[in-house]
């Protein structure tokens, strides 16, 4: 089945508003995806890229890029434009919407830019279509099924390219359905990114039950505690920066939250510190999952009910997903690795990197780990040097040897601390005052925001306290 028919099915009839805060209805939904879907058709199996913020646009174009059964390729807002751009040439791209403002001018001449004014609130959006199409022509045994592709960093620091297919989005929406509480009446306080494959599998969980949404707009985060009151939110979701900053910066602990029937948290590993006090404040609704993009993405569930006694376990698989520890040769540690219907196709044309990512049928996940009697499973640490911030992967050797590149840089050193702290070391022949603006800006040109420093700290020869071995 199509995922987008998948979860708007049985919706056709449903008046219901979609946002707590906005007019759209179930049933204006599937008048505005039908509208694009019947546009996007005639491009037949094309990559065809969006890139919007959380909002209603999204999820028009994301549902009806895949009923027009054209494959979604979603690019984080976060990125600079210049990587939007080069992942658009790398994989062959013709079609890209967005909602973000681009400069016509100065923008890259391969492009017509058409500014497009849809009847979605009138707001104003992006289509970039190449001048000169790309003549590649689509291996439908390739793609056979693929819906949708996210990307996610590897080992090298590059994007990866996820080939996710209907079946893969299907049979993960409803694992997660059985795991969770999910209910038509809940309203999701969303403040994850849709283009981030936790926050995607937010949405189509809770689109596919019915519930109603409010998008978290804010740049603090302790604005949710308000949202949560104001809109009687039932069900929250976070990375393990979210309920940090929550936890030590805001009086989240301490509020009245008689709404909330359920909080989920994935993306990396939360502090216990942090978990026992979700456990004591959320009695018997606070989940802890584990999963991965090439996993359409999530792959295990520790139940509350279990909190307490295994409280660093990421739980067992969820329905439909198998694990299997794989023993490592460079050491003791084994390699967790995982099957089911949700488990991607591969990587978007790179065989090499697919076929080294599978073993026995198995995707490796990277994560050394192990089970114990109980069958509960545990992470132990990362095969390789990437590392998990605000619940993104980022390997700190790429930003590094950007900047290395620059002329007058020696060496640079990215060092991590407690609560996603990232500081930048980069050791120059000579500074002036401004070198930090030169740096900085390189960093904004080529890294998400969630890539940047929280501070970057210049060094010269002469500063004795510093060693370019650091």
């Amino acid at each position: 089945m199509n995922f987008c028919e998948y979860l708007l099915k049985d919706k056709k009839g449903l008046k219901k508003r979609i946002f707590v805060n906005k007019d759209y209805t179930y049933l204006q939904l599937l008048k505005d995806v039908n509208l694009i879907s019947k546009s996007l058709k005639k491009f037949k199996r094309q990559l065809i890229s969006i890139s919007f913020d959380n909002s209603y646009e999204f999820i028009i174009y994301y549902l009806a890029i895949i009923k027009s059964n054209n494959i979604a390729l979603i690019l984080e807002k976060g990125l600079p434009l210049n990587r939007h751009l080069e992942i658009i040439e790398k994989y062959k791209i013709n079609i890209f919407f967005t909602d973000f403002f681009i400069d016509k001018d100065n923008f890259n001449k391969n492009y017509e830019i058409v500014p497009e004014i849809i009847n979605l609130g009138g707001k104003k959006l992006y289509k970039i279509s190449r001048r000169n199409k790309f003549k590649k022509k689509i291996n439908k045994k390739y793609f056979y099924d693929v819906c949708l592709i996210l990307f996610t960093s590897g080992s090298s620091g590059k994007k990866k390219g996820v080939m996710l297919t209907n079946k893969n989005l299907i049979s993960n929406t409803n694992s997660i359905i059985d795991s969770l509480p999910i209910k038509k009446k809940d309203v999701v306080n969303l403040v994850l990114p849709l283009s981030y494959s936790f926050g995607l599998s937010v949405l189509n969980s809770h689109l596919k039950i019915g519930s109603s949404f409010f998008f978290h707009s804010s740049p603090f985060i302790g604005s949710i505690i308000n949202e949560i009151k104001e809109n009687n939110c039932t069900c929250f979701y976070g990375v393990p920066s979210t309920f940090e900053i929550l936890v030590d910066k805001t009086n989240f602990i301490k509020e009245n939250f008689k709404k909330i029937n359920f909080l989920a948290q994935a993306g990396g590993n939360l502090n216990i510190f942090y978990k026992k006090q979700l456990e004591k404040k959320f009695k018997n609704k606070f989940f802890v999952m584990y999963g991965a993009t090439e996993a359409s993405p999530r792959l295990s569930c520790l139940r509350p009910k279990f909190l307490s006694k295994k409280i660093e376990s990421i739980g067992k698989p969820i329905k439909g997903v198998k694990f299997k520890l794989f023993k490592n040769t460079t050491d003791n540690f084994s390699e967790l690795g995982v099957s089911g219907k949700n488990i991607m196709k591969g990587y978007l044309f790179d065989k090499k990197l697919t076929i080294r990512s599978f073993k026995k049928d198995f995707y490796l996940t990277g994560d050394l780990a192990y089970v114990d009697k109980d069958g509960f499973y545990y992470i132990i640490k990362r095969k390789d040097k990437i590392i998990k911030r605000f619940g993104f992967k980022i390997q700190p050797s790429t930003i590094e040897n950007k900047i290395n590149t620059l002329n007058y840089v020696r060496k640079s050193k990215i060092q991590f601390f407690e609560k996603n702290k990232m500081i930048l070391k980069v050791f120059v022949n000579k500074k002036d005052k401004k070198t930090q603006i030169r740096i900085k800006t390189v960093l904004r040109e080529n890294f998400a925001n969630y890539e940047l420093p929280d501070e970057i700290i210049i060094i010269e020869p002469k500063d004795q306290k510093y060693n370019i071995k650091d």
